[in-house]
């Protein structure tokens, strides 16, 4: 635990202390184009969004770190429920109207995501290095297993198993009966921050973008390496204000989207660039210098960045040139996500914000605290949670 204090801390400093990014392109060998963005600056949004409820995760107490775990949208035999992890070492269930319903214990604090796995239970993790499968109607732990490292990122689904990323760049496939299938470990990163990718599986490969700067690809039913991409030239920093590292899940782009004949990888690295890669060998197709704590949303032919400057870009998906450019905060952004073909996102200042797909602010509400990780969509909502352990349902 004190290590995981210590990370807290040197979150929240490099929260304070992140550098703007600049929005100048760095175009790959392949493509050589420049050109100026249009910027729009927003006043006020004309509605409200409103906040249909709110409940307590930590029950923490007066000086308490900050908490990032992210909730997630699961299926109970009840209907949709809400599952969270929190820092008072307990995993919430919650009814799609607030109230809870479950409440499980786990060995630390739980800051990670969550995921329903293919038999019905949902894994949750701890910053102990504790992996759990939680059976979400009976409110109890169906199996456990232990790890060498904190668990802070989302499980991603591989079929029928599930992956995770652990903080020190190893990434294992499981069952959905808890049983290990492989394991990969990754070169270790010296400095870093809270945020920890997740990996990306697709077809019979997975992606991981890891914190030393490096991007790996596997086959997704043994765990055997395939290719390797470093991505930074150096991610040694002496303060972390100068650390790039990647910080989200990287974002698919297919070919009929890539505007090339093959899939792409977007790479987002935090004060540093979005990096387009080859699936076939992780070459470098494009790169555009943008600095965001949060994966892309990719939305037909564009891609959707909510940029560390406060700005919310719209590119070409096919490699990165700015349709348009939103100021909205002079905060970092999270997001976006995309619920009722509308745009959330929110900044650390504790905003949260309603665009159309264009650009148009349609909306926006503040809320207490700030907020440091993207939004989640449900059937009837959009979840925020923030940094002081409350979790709200807007809409």
């Amino acid at each position: 635990m004190k290590q995981y204090m210590m990370k807290l801390l040197l979150a929240a400093t490099a929260l304070l202390l992140s550098a703007c990014s600049t929005d100048l392109f760095s175009w790959g060998e392949a493509d050589t184009k420049v050109e100026k963005a249009e910027e729009r600056f927003v006043v006020s949004a004309p509605a409200e969004i409103s906040v249909a409820w709110r409940a307590d995760l930590d029950q923490r107490r007066p000086a308490s770190p900050s908490g990032f775990s992210n909730p997630a949208v699961v299926q109970g035999k009840s209907g949709e429920l809400i599952v969270a992890g929190a820092q008072d070492r307990r995993v919430r269930v919650f009814s799609s109207h607030g109230s809870e319903v479950q409440r499980v214990a786990m060995t630390a604090a739980g800051e990670s995501g969550a995921l329903q796995l293919s038999n019905g239970l949902v894994v949750v993790a701890d910053v102990d290095g504790m992996l759990f499968g939680v059976d979400i109607n009976q409110g109890s732990v169906a199996w456990s297993v232990e790890l060498p490292s904190a668990l802070m990122s989302r499980p991603v689904p591989a079929g029928n198993d599930f992956v995770f990323q652990t903080e020190n760049n190893q990434v294992f496939r499981f069952t959905a009966e808890g049983k290990k299938v492989w394991s990969y470990s990754g070169p270790a990163s010296v400095l870093g921050i809270q945020y920890t990718p997740s990996p990306v599986v697709h077809r019979d490969r997975i992606y991981i973008s890891m914190k030393s700067g490096d991007v790996v690809a596997l086959k997704a039913d043994s765990g055997s390496f395939l290719w390797q991409r470093q991505l930074l030239l150096s991610n040694e920093a002496a303060v972390l204000s100068e650390l790039k590292v990647p910080a989200a899940a990287p974002v698919l782009i297919p070919a009929e989207f890539s505007g090339r004949s093959e899939d792409m990888l977007a790479v987002p690295v935090f004060q540093g660039e979005l990096f387009f890669l080859s699936l076939l060998d992780g070459s470098t197709l494009a790169s555009r210098k943008i600095s965001t704590k949060s994966s892309p949303l990719h939305v037909g032919k564009r891609l959707y960045v909510a940029g560390a400057d406060g700005a919310l870009s719209a590119l070409d998906a096919s490699g990165g040139e700015t349709l348009w450019k939103q100021r909205l905060s002079s905060g970092e952004l999270v997001g976006p996500i995309l619920w009722q073909q509308n745009l959330w996102l929110a900044d650390e200042f504790g905003m949260v914000f309603r665009l159309d797909l264009e650009g148009k602010l349609l909306a926006s509400a503040e809320l207490d605290g700030r907020i440091d990780v993207a939004p989640v969509a449900s059937s009837d909502g959009v979840l925020v949670r923030n940094n002081l352990g409350t979790l709200f349902k807007l809409r």
